[in-house]
């Protein structure tokens, strides 16, 4: 019975992880300077134009090849607060935003990169990958023309405006 108690507890402590960083879509957290805060959903993605990109990339098991589906980022931002944030690009382009996945991964960016006054680049909110929903993976974010996958986020679960 003691065996039974201990196999239990072992069990039950190992599952609290698991459940924290299941991958799923059911929203990314959205908080930080000048954003209102809140959960991205899909729902709340649906609601903006659909862009797919072929983008392809290195990555440390060779090339990955994809065309996504998603939402560009930028437009997401900007109704969430972020075109408002001191209304004088110099301070604006002191911020960044740090995108954590559901293992912990985290990656930085600059909010000038994105902007389209300035780096305009392109960043998708995957919900797709070659015509199939990522739902088990969850929200991937995709930086097509970067040589190396390394700052492709799988399973994001938040979004941090600094």
């Amino acid at each position: 019975m003691r065996t039974v108690r201990i196999l239990l507890a072992v069990f039950a402590l190992l599952a609290v992880p698991l459940a924290a960083t299941a991958k799923d879509m059911t929203g990314i957290a959205l908080s930080g300077v000048g954003v209102e805060a809140g959960t991205l959903t899909a729902a709340d993605l649906a609601k903006f134009p659909v862009t797919e990109m072929e983008v392809s990339f290195m990555t440390k098991k060779g090339m990955e090849t994809g065309r996504y589906k998603g939402v560009l980022l930028w437009p997401v931002l900007q109704e969430k607060g972020l075109a408002k944030l001191a209304g004088d690009h110099h301070e604006d382009l002191a911020h960044t935003f740090l995108v954590t996945a559901s293992d912990g991964y985290r990656i930085a960016f600059s909010v000038g990169e994105i902007a389209p006054d300035f780096g305009n680049r392109a960043i998708l909110l995957a919900t797709e990958r070659d015509g199939k929903s990522l739902q088990d993976e969850g929200f991937r974010l995709v930086v097509p023309n970067d040589a190396r996958g390394a700052r492709s986020v799988k399973g994001v679960v938040s979004i941090e405006i600094k």
